[in-house]
């Protein structure tokens, strides 16, 4: 009987000793871990923006939604939202959005506010956001591909996260998009300016008024961060053009354009060589930025919060060789978009872009293929590669337009990841498709009598992660005018692996179309 309790005795003493040695060694784990965490965040390398002091501070007035001409339209200091990165206080601007769902005739829809902030680093940083007005139920971080999950404090309000990666980043809160916070973490500066080079454009921190910068042969226009521009950018019949820093561009002065009289804010035509790259751009009266009739270009990096009408965040018409990366646009209108006004369209490549499209569509070719009625007109080699589409409300993700007698060929789709989209809404319900090729002959868009053609079409490697079930659509317009190849791999919607065109919903006109295929190959 001894032996049996001192065998129980043992028992117990070993079990209590593997526990401790256990709880030893997880909080020296979690010791090891957080020394480690706390070394690479004091390794870091961090700028901050201050922005300037004269903007105002955002009331609970300046956050109705309203029409435009009925409230404050210009862009504020954020009071509701506050960050800090690395235990540094980070300024937070309020921007305006749009979260209609409905074109209003009058050009005057209810515009919203969201808070946006910026800043630089390499390295690590551990952002807190604090939001006093939010339960917190649930915090969502986009791209949902970094796998963030957050520390949640409900009783404090706040987020806490750490980012190793320079790019930008969104929180939605309590499954909403209203008041979603969009961080701009960019790389440190690699190139810089003399700002006594006599070809350099140099802007400083602070608020200024310059209606119109045009810029001409040879010119570097460099607007620092911190710095606020109330006015646009301009370049005609010019080469070898740089717009860099890290600065705001803000349109909230000009009064919206109601289709009379857009002002730009990036507007480069009949030009060769510009690059673009970083800039902040908010609260445009119109489109955001155009190119047209331009060659050789470069818009790298720049960050686009358009949301009035006619809001497109990024419009190429009739480019030849642009490159346009790393950027990321919210729009009320087209996100992304190439078409032909004057010339041919020609080698245009989008990759590794960020997307919110709260009107209209993500990525389009069209419709206007050949607004000018050139001779033989195209739109060949344009390709959208690595997108993240974090929501799409209104209308197609993917479309292939063709309302003019162009030949529209060699298009490609590849890698694009759609977290949420709920397409169909408010009267998005005129074009309900995730993905849409089609020929037309439409009364807003067409300028020429004859139809064309669209050939060869690739959509590969495309994954909608959330939103509803809808429908794609590909038709031509007749026996003579019709969507010849298109190859479609690795289509999955919703948890689904479509194999085939049934499966995957899709209108298919049968007398206007050939040379379809799909397939799920993973």
């Amino acid at each position: 009987m001894k032996n049996r309790y001192r065998a129980i005795v043992e028992t117990i003493l070993i079990v209590i000793l593997i526990v401790v040695i256990g709880a030893v060694w997880i909080t020296a784990s979690g010791n090891r871990a957080k020394n480690e965490e706390a070394e690479m965040l004091n390794q870091a390398k961090l700028v901050l923006y201050e922005g300037p002091k004269t903007l105002r501070d955002a009331t609970a007035e300046d956050l109705a939604a309203a029409p435009e001409t009925d409230r404050d339209f210009s862009l504020l200091h954020c009071t509701d939202t506050t960050v800090t990165v690395n235990g540094q206080d980070c300024y937070v601007y309020d921007t305006n959005v749009n979260h209609s769902r409905t074109w209003t005739n009058n050009y005057l829809p209810l515009i919203s506010r969201t808070p946006v902030t910026y800043f630089s680093f390499e390295g690590a940083v551990k952002i807190q956001v604090t939001v006093p007005d939010r339960t917190l139920d649930s915090v969502k971080i986009s791209p949902v591909s970094y796998g963030i999950e957050p520390q949640i404090d409900r009783e404090n309000h706040t987020v806490t996260f750490v980012i190793t990666e320079p790019d930008t980043y969104t929180l939605t809160f309590d499954g909403s998009p209203e008041r979603a916070l969009h961080i701009f973490a960019y790389p440190p500066e690699e190139n810089t300016v003399d700002p006594e080079d006599e070809n350099v454009i140099y802007i400083g921190p602070g608020e200024w008024n310059i209606e119109n910068i045009m810029l001409e042969d040879g010119d570097t226009l460099y607007v620092s961060g911190g710095a606020v521009v109330h006015g646009i950018i301009n370049a005609n019949y010019a080469k070898d053009i740089t717009v860099m820093g890290r600065g705001i561009i803000d349109g909230s002065q000009f009064a919206g354009w109601k289709g009379v009289s857009a002002s730009i804010p990036l507007k480069f035509d009949h030009c060769e060589n510009v690059k673009i790259s970083d800039l902040i751009v908010l609260n445009a009266n119109a489109w955001v930025c155009q190119a047209f009739d331009s060659q050789n270009g470069v818009i790298d990096g720049i960050k686009i919060i358009s949301p009035r009408p006619n809001g497109d965040g990024i419009t190429l018409q009739s480019c030849q060789n642009y490159e346009v990366k790393n950027c990321f646009v919210r729009s009320w209108d087209d996100s992304l978009v190439v078409k032909n006004y004057d010339g041919n369209s020609r080698n245009i490549s989008f990759t590794n872009m960020q997307l919110w499209t709260d009107l209209a569509q993500s990525m389009e070719v069209g419709y206007e293929t050949n607004k000018g009625e050139q001779p033989d007109a195209e739109m060949s080699d344009i390709s959208f590669r690595n997108i993240t589409v974090l929501n799409n409300f209104h209308k197609p993700v993917i479309s292939v337009h063709n309302a003019d007698d162009a030949l529209v060929h060699d298009i490609t789709f590849e890698n694009i990841t759609v977290e949420n989209e709920e397409i169909g809404s408010g009267d998005g319900d005129e074009m309900p498709y995730l993905i849409d090729i089609n020929i037309a002959q439409n009364t807003n868009w067409s300028s020429t009598k004859e139809r064309g053609q669209i050939q060869n079409i690739t959509i590969k490697n495309v994954e909608v992660l959330s939103g509803r079930e809808v429908q794609s659509r590909i038709k031509g317009f007749d026996a003579e005018h019709m969507v010849d190849g298109v190859t479609i791999e690795n289509l999955k919607i919703l948890g689904k692996e479509i194999t085939d065109f049934e499966e995957g919903d899709f209108l298919i006109d049968g007398q206007t179309t050939q040379n379809l295929s799909i397939s799920y190959t993973k």
